[in-house]
Protein backbone atom coordinates (compact mmCIF):
# COMPACT_ATOMS: atom_id res chain seq x y z
CA UNK A 1 0.00 0.00 0.00
CA UNK A 2 2.01 3.27 -1.10
CA UNK A 3 1.90 6.10 1.57
CA UNK A 4 -0.34 8.94 -0.68
CA UNK A 5 -3.28 5.41 0.36
CA UNK A 6 -2.24 5.23 3.89
CA UNK A 7 -2.14 8.95 4.75
CA UNK A 8 -5.81 9.49 2.90
CA UNK A 9 -7.02 6.30 4.37
CA UNK A 10 -5.44 7.69 7.98
CA UNK A 11 -7.75 10.91 7.45
CA UNK A 12 -10.65 9.11 6.76
CA UNK A 13 -10.43 7.26 9.70
CA UNK A 14 -10.25 10.13 12.12
CA UNK A 15 -12.57 12.15 10.23
CA UNK A 16 -15.20 9.04 10.95
CA UNK A 17 -14.32 9.73 14.94
CA UNK A 18 -17.15 12.54 14.28
CA UNK A 19 -19.58 9.99 13.91
CA UNK A 20 -22.14 9.53 16.38
CA UNK A 21 -21.74 5.64 16.49
CA UNK A 22 -17.97 6.51 16.90
CA UNK A 23 -18.06 8.66 19.81
CA UNK A 24 -20.74 6.32 21.76
CA UNK A 25 -17.76 3.80 21.66
CA UNK A 26 -15.18 6.08 22.89
CA UNK A 27 -17.53 7.30 25.83
CA UNK A 28 -17.99 3.42 26.82
CA UNK A 29 -14.38 2.81 26.54
CA UNK A 30 -14.37 6.05 28.69
CA UNK A 31 -16.33 4.13 31.37
CA UNK A 32 -14.61 1.09 31.26
CA UNK A 33 -11.23 2.34 31.42
CA UNK A 34 -12.17 4.46 34.36
CA UNK A 35 -13.09 1.45 36.27
CA UNK A 36 -9.80 -0.52 35.00
CA UNK A 37 -7.71 2.76 36.14
CA UNK A 38 -9.22 2.25 39.63
CA UNK A 39 -8.71 -0.79 40.15
CA UNK A 40 -5.07 0.02 38.41
CA UNK A 41 -4.11 2.22 41.03
CA UNK A 42 -5.57 -0.07 44.07
CA UNK A 43 -3.55 -3.09 43.05
CA UNK A 44 -0.56 -0.69 42.18
CA UNK A 45 -0.75 0.36 45.93
CA UNK A 46 -1.52 -3.04 47.06
CA UNK A 47 1.47 -4.25 45.47
CA UNK A 48 3.85 -1.27 46.58
CA UNK A 49 2.27 -1.89 50.32
CA UNK A 50 3.21 -5.89 49.90
CA UNK A 51 7.15 -4.98 48.87
CA UNK A 52 7.73 -2.92 51.86
CA UNK A 53 6.25 -5.26 53.92
CA UNK A 54 8.62 -7.79 52.75
CA UNK A 55 11.84 -5.75 52.99
CA UNK A 56 10.28 -4.54 56.79
CA UNK A 57 11.24 -8.12 57.90
CA UNK A 58 14.48 -8.25 59.42
CA UNK A 59 16.81 -10.94 61.02
CA UNK A 60 18.77 -10.18 64.33
CA UNK A 61 21.60 -12.86 63.92
CA UNK A 62 23.74 -12.91 67.59
CA UNK A 63 27.34 -13.51 67.47
CA UNK A 64 29.00 -15.37 70.58
CA UNK A 65 31.14 -13.65 72.70
CA UNK A 66 34.48 -15.06 71.69
CA UNK A 67 34.03 -13.85 68.23
CA UNK A 68 37.15 -12.50 66.55
CA UNK A 69 37.45 -9.79 64.29
CA UNK A 70 38.15 -12.00 61.27
CA UNK A 71 35.50 -14.55 62.26
CA UNK A 72 32.77 -11.58 62.55
CA UNK A 73 34.02 -9.95 58.61
CA UNK A 74 33.98 -13.53 57.34
CA UNK A 75 30.72 -14.25 58.58
CA UNK A 76 29.39 -10.44 57.23
CA UNK A 77 31.07 -11.36 53.57
CA UNK A 78 29.52 -14.86 53.74
CA UNK A 79 25.69 -13.63 54.72
CA UNK A 80 25.65 -10.70 52.09
CA UNK A 81 26.57 -13.61 49.97
CA UNK A 82 23.36 -15.61 50.42
CA UNK A 83 20.75 -15.07 47.93
CA UNK A 84 17.78 -12.98 49.05
CA UNK A 85 19.77 -10.75 51.83
CA UNK A 86 19.56 -7.29 50.90
CA UNK A 87 21.20 -5.18 53.63
CA UNK A 88 23.43 -6.09 56.39
CA UNK A 89 24.27 -3.89 59.60
CA UNK A 90 26.68 -4.82 61.98
CA UNK A 91 25.28 -3.91 65.43
CA UNK A 92 28.49 -3.93 68.22
CA UNK A 93 27.90 -4.41 71.66
CA UNK A 94 28.71 -0.52 72.63
CA UNK A 95 25.80 0.31 70.06
CA UNK A 96 23.57 -2.36 71.22
CA UNK A 97 23.29 -1.04 75.07
CA UNK A 98 22.61 2.30 73.58
CA UNK A 99 19.68 1.01 71.68
CA UNK A 100 18.24 -0.81 74.94
CA UNK A 101 18.91 2.67 76.63
CA UNK A 102 17.33 5.00 74.16
CA UNK A 103 14.05 2.31 74.20
CA UNK A 104 14.07 2.34 78.27
CA UNK A 105 14.34 6.01 78.11
CA UNK A 106 16.02 8.24 80.66
CA UNK A 107 13.41 7.35 83.34
CA UNK A 108 14.71 4.04 83.62
CA UNK A 109 18.91 4.94 82.98
CA UNK A 110 19.31 3.62 86.05
CA UNK A 111 19.38 0.32 85.65
CA UNK A 112 22.36 0.66 83.72
CA UNK A 113 24.48 2.14 86.86
CA UNK A 114 25.09 -1.01 88.89
CA UNK A 115 26.18 -3.27 85.49
CA UNK A 116 29.43 -4.16 86.02
CA UNK A 117 30.02 -5.05 82.22
CA UNK A 118 27.87 -4.74 78.47
CA UNK A 119 25.66 -8.12 78.85
CA UNK A 120 24.36 -7.36 75.36
CA UNK A 121 25.77 -9.36 72.35
CA UNK A 122 27.32 -8.18 69.47
CA UNK A 123 24.97 -8.97 66.26
CA UNK A 124 24.17 -8.50 62.78
CA UNK A 125 20.61 -6.71 61.51
CA UNK A 126 19.96 -8.88 58.09
CA UNK A 127 17.15 -7.50 55.88
CA UNK A 128 15.62 -10.11 53.41
CA UNK A 129 14.29 -9.13 49.60
CA UNK A 130 11.14 -11.35 50.17
CA UNK A 131 9.61 -12.62 53.28
CA UNK A 132 8.87 -16.10 52.48
CA UNK A 133 12.44 -16.98 52.38
CA UNK A 134 13.44 -15.46 55.66
CA UNK A 135 13.22 -19.24 57.41
CA UNK A 136 15.44 -20.62 54.88
CA UNK A 137 17.92 -17.99 54.74
CA UNK A 138 17.81 -17.77 58.65
CA UNK A 139 18.65 -21.68 59.05
CA UNK A 140 21.69 -20.94 56.57
CA UNK A 141 23.32 -18.72 58.60
CA UNK A 142 22.18 -20.65 61.64
CA UNK A 143 24.80 -23.43 60.54
CA UNK A 144 27.32 -20.60 60.67
CA UNK A 145 30.59 -20.90 62.69
CA UNK A 146 30.42 -18.00 65.49
CA UNK A 147 26.53 -17.51 65.11
CA UNK A 148 24.99 -17.96 68.84
CA UNK A 149 21.95 -17.23 68.15
CA UNK A 150 18.65 -15.49 65.40
CA UNK A 151 15.43 -13.92 66.22
CA UNK A 152 13.36 -13.06 63.93
CA UNK A 153 9.47 -14.13 64.80
CA UNK A 154 8.98 -16.96 63.05
CA UNK A 155 5.37 -16.86 63.26
CA UNK A 156 4.40 -13.32 62.31
CA UNK A 157 6.85 -13.51 59.05
CA UNK A 158 4.55 -16.98 58.37
CA UNK A 159 1.28 -14.79 59.22
CA UNK A 160 2.48 -12.06 56.80
CA UNK A 161 3.46 -14.24 53.74
CA UNK A 162 0.32 -16.16 54.26
CA UNK A 163 -1.37 -12.32 54.32
CA UNK A 164 0.42 -11.47 51.28
CA UNK A 165 -0.40 -14.34 49.37
CA UNK A 166 -4.52 -14.05 50.00
CA UNK A 167 -4.16 -10.53 48.82
CA UNK A 168 -2.34 -10.89 45.80
CA UNK A 169 -4.65 -14.23 44.53
CA UNK A 170 -7.61 -11.89 45.21
CA UNK A 171 -6.21 -8.90 43.34
CA UNK A 172 -5.02 -11.12 40.40
CA UNK A 173 -8.60 -12.95 40.38
CA UNK A 174 -10.49 -9.40 40.37
CA UNK A 175 -7.55 -8.24 37.81
CA UNK A 176 -8.52 -10.96 35.62
CA UNK A 177 -12.12 -10.18 35.66
CA UNK A 178 -12.05 -6.60 35.34
CA UNK A 179 -9.62 -6.96 32.05
CA UNK A 180 -12.00 -9.51 30.54
CA UNK A 181 -15.19 -7.33 31.20
CA UNK A 182 -13.82 -4.57 29.99
CA UNK A 183 -12.30 -6.55 26.82
CA UNK A 184 -15.74 -8.15 25.87
CA UNK A 185 -17.52 -4.24 26.53
CA UNK A 186 -15.53 -2.55 24.56
CA UNK A 187 -14.99 -5.26 21.68
CA UNK A 188 -18.96 -5.10 21.85
CA UNK A 189 -19.47 -1.81 21.54
CA UNK A 190 -17.06 -1.46 18.67
CA UNK A 191 -18.85 -4.59 16.80
CA UNK A 192 -21.54 -2.19 16.79
CA UNK A 193 -19.60 0.26 15.28
CA UNK A 194 -18.60 -1.28 12.53
CA UNK A 195 -22.12 -3.02 12.40
CA UNK A 196 -23.18 0.39 11.74
CA UNK A 197 -21.37 0.56 8.80
CA UNK A 198 -21.29 -2.76 7.11
CA UNK A 199 -23.30 -0.89 3.82
CA UNK A 200 -19.77 0.92 3.22
CA UNK A 201 -17.67 -1.88 3.55
CA UNK A 202 -20.69 -3.65 1.33
CA UNK A 203 -20.11 -0.59 -1.13
CA UNK A 204 -15.87 -1.26 -1.10
CA UNK A 205 -16.31 -4.93 -1.90
CA UNK A 206 -18.59 -4.28 -4.92
CA UNK A 207 -15.90 -1.31 -6.46
CA UNK A 208 -13.14 -3.82 -6.08
CA UNK A 209 -11.44 -3.14 -3.00
CA UNK A 210 -8.96 -5.17 -1.44
CA UNK A 211 -9.47 -6.51 1.86
CA UNK A 212 -6.46 -4.93 3.35
CA UNK A 213 -8.07 -1.36 1.84
CA UNK A 214 -11.29 -2.10 3.50
CA UNK A 215 -9.96 -2.93 6.83
CA UNK A 216 -6.92 -0.45 7.41
CA UNK A 217 -9.18 3.17 8.22
CA UNK A 218 -11.21 0.37 10.33
CA UNK A 219 -7.99 -0.71 12.62
CA UNK A 220 -6.70 2.58 12.39
CA UNK A 221 -10.32 4.31 13.73
CA UNK A 222 -10.41 1.42 16.22
CA UNK A 223 -6.69 2.29 17.36
CA UNK A 224 -7.39 6.18 17.68
CA UNK A 225 -11.14 5.63 19.77
CA UNK A 226 -9.16 3.36 22.15
CA UNK A 227 -6.37 5.55 23.03
CA UNK A 228 -8.82 9.02 23.29
CA UNK A 229 -10.92 6.51 25.34
CA UNK A 230 -8.44 5.31 27.71
CA UNK A 231 -6.21 8.43 26.91
CA UNK A 232 -9.80 10.22 28.57
CA UNK A 233 -10.06 8.08 31.79
CA UNK A 234 -6.82 7.26 32.47
CA UNK A 235 -6.67 11.69 32.35
CA UNK A 236 -9.47 11.92 34.64
CA UNK A 237 -8.59 9.06 37.03
CA UNK A 238 -4.52 10.10 37.97
CA UNK A 239 -5.23 13.40 38.07
CA UNK A 240 -7.94 12.80 40.83
CA UNK A 241 -6.01 10.56 42.50
CA UNK A 242 -2.51 12.62 42.14
CA UNK A 243 -5.14 15.64 43.73
CA UNK A 244 -6.17 13.03 46.63
CA UNK A 245 -3.24 11.97 47.24
CA UNK A 246 -1.61 15.32 49.57
CA UNK A 247 -5.26 14.73 51.37
CA UNK A 248 -4.54 11.30 52.31
CA UNK A 249 -0.94 11.66 53.52
CA UNK A 250 -1.80 14.53 54.84
CA UNK A 251 -4.81 13.38 56.60
CA UNK A 252 -3.74 9.59 57.08
CA UNK A 253 0.16 9.25 57.08
CA UNK A 254 0.99 5.73 58.02
CA UNK A 255 -1.48 4.34 54.36
CA UNK A 256 1.75 5.88 52.65
CA UNK A 257 -0.36 5.42 49.71
CA UNK A 258 1.87 5.61 45.87
CA UNK A 259 2.99 8.87 44.58
CA UNK A 260 5.79 7.64 42.84
CA UNK A 261 5.69 9.67 39.83
CA UNK A 262 7.18 6.36 37.66
CA UNK A 263 4.78 3.84 39.05
CA UNK A 264 2.29 6.25 38.05
CA UNK A 265 3.03 6.60 34.28
CA UNK A 266 3.78 3.23 33.95
CA UNK A 267 0.32 2.54 35.46
CA UNK A 268 -1.11 5.20 33.16
CA UNK A 269 0.84 3.94 29.83
CA UNK A 270 -0.77 0.61 30.49
CA UNK A 271 -4.48 1.16 30.53
CA UNK A 272 -3.58 3.67 27.46
CA UNK A 273 -2.43 0.25 25.80
CA UNK A 274 -4.56 -1.72 27.06
CA UNK A 275 -7.45 0.60 25.30
CA UNK A 276 -5.20 0.50 21.88
CA UNK A 277 -5.05 -2.63 21.93
CA UNK A 278 -8.75 -3.70 22.16
CA UNK A 279 -9.73 -0.94 19.44
CA UNK A 280 -7.64 -2.45 16.76
CA UNK A 281 -8.22 -6.19 18.10
CA UNK A 282 -11.93 -5.05 18.14
CA UNK A 283 -12.01 -3.46 15.19
CA UNK A 284 -10.04 -5.81 12.79
CA UNK A 285 -12.30 -8.71 14.15
CA UNK A 286 -16.09 -7.29 13.42
CA UNK A 287 -14.41 -6.01 9.67
CA UNK A 288 -13.07 -9.46 9.09
CA UNK A 289 -16.49 -11.01 9.90
CA UNK A 290 -18.03 -8.84 7.55
CA UNK A 291 -15.79 -9.65 5.03
CA UNK A 292 -15.79 -13.49 5.26
CA UNK A 293 -20.22 -12.78 5.13
CA UNK A 294 -19.50 -11.41 1.92
CA UNK A 295 -16.66 -13.64 0.66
Amino acid sequence: MKFRTIRTLTSQAIKSLKRTTSLTTVLVIVACVLALSVFTLIAVNLTVMGQRMQAGVELRVYLKDDTTEALKNALEKSIRSISGVTKVVYVSKAEALERLGAQLGDENAFFFDDMPNNPLPASFDVSVRRADAASDIADRIRKMQGVDEIRYGPELVRNLVGALRVMWVITGAVAVLVLVGASMIVSNTIKLSVFARRREIEIMRLVGASDVFILFPFVVEGLLMGILGAGIASAIVFVAYWAVSDWVRAAAPFLQIVVDSEWLLRAALGVVAFGAVVGIVGSAMSVRKHLRVQG
